[in-house]
């Protein structure tokens, strides 16, 4: 039987153009001009008998095709380049510094940060966290881990996934083998995160409630803080999802009940221009996805 496999440079020129959703930052990245990218994806189009992006204008958007072949591809490329590197390449060395939410540092990365070190031991890693919402420095980091409504001009960003809201409280909250209900949920106290203070009426909306039902039990102004609470079994806590699956998978909290609710913004990997080649960079990026792609407890869309 005859494998159907496109040509790697249509491959390439794919994967780099919906990573970056742009194809002249693609072009910047394999360093070719941005009609050779056009070029190469018209052809993938024309071979697969499908569009793998809207054209909108002067933006372009993943057709839901062009999404889930995006994360088939961006895997087998990854994989091939880091099997190509353990075996035949020259180690990546020096210092790469990620600029990232404590939240994410101190609950999720810290703890894998050790599978990337196996992996590329020449690469030392440098976390610089914030409890609240930063802007990215880029002159102080190579790389930076975020969330945001609308990407700033001037860097280059990555989405890796949308955003989504959910509730987490403590196994003691409720008791024994009851089923948590909306209803009953309601009767619990509340936690209020001050640095994101439209999450709890956000996902109160959606469930056809209003934040005056509730009993409001403390306000603490980061994630960080607020989760330490609902783990303590102080209330219920309205979170990112990326925050919390560290805690939901050691099981110091639960989701009492599955109503998860996507937010307006998205996550994304941030990093100056200049920095598109950098090949630290480019390993660490792919290998982030990775552990995202691998993470049972993270809820988020494409």
């Amino acid at each position: 039987m005859k494998r159907h496999i496109p040509a790697l440079r249509a491959l390439r020129a794919f994967e780099a153009t919906a990573r970056h959703l742009s194809f002249q930052q693609a072009a910047q990245e394999l360093n070719v001009t941005h009609s050779a990218i056009s070029h190469q994806i018209k052809k993938l189009e024309e071979e697969l008998g499908k569009p793998l992006f809207d054209r909108l204008g002067r933006s372009i958007a993943l057709t839901d095709e062009g999404q889930r072949y995006f994360t088939h591809i961006h895997a087998a490329l990854a994989q091939i380049e880091a099997s190509t590197q353990s075996i035949f390449g020259e180690p990546d060395q020096g210092e790469l510094t990620v600029q990232v939410y404590l939240g994410i540092a101190s609950r999720w990365l810290v703890q894998r940060l050790g599978q990337f070190r196996q992996q590329y031991p020449r690469i030392r890693i440098e976390l610089h966290s914030s409890f609240s919402g930063w802007d990215f420095e880029p002159y102080a980091a190579d790389l930076g881990v975020t969330y945001c409504e609308r990407p700033e001009t001037g860097l280059s960003y990555q989405k890796l996934f949308k955003g989504t809201l959910i509730p987490v409280c403590s196994p003691s909250l409720f008791a024994e083998g009851e089923t948590p209900t909306l209803e009953s949920l309601s009767q619990k106290p509340f936690l209020r995160i001050t640095e994101s203070p439209r999450n709890l009426a956000t996902w109160l909306r959606a469930q056809g409630l209003q934040e005056e039902q509730l009993e409001i039990a403390s306000e603490h102004d980061n994630h960080q803080l607020a989760l330490e609470a609902a783990i303590a079994g102080e209330g219920v806590a309205i979170v990112h999802s990326f925050f919390a699956c560290g805690d939901l998978a050691n099981n110091n909290l639960i989701i009492p009940i599955d109503r998860p609710v996507p937010e307006i913004g998205a996550w994304y990997l941030v990093q100056p221009k200049r920095n598109l080649s950098d090949s630290k960079i480019n390993l660490f990026g792919n290998w982030f996805r990775s552990q995202l792609d691998a993470d049972p407890y993270l809820q988020r869309s494409l």
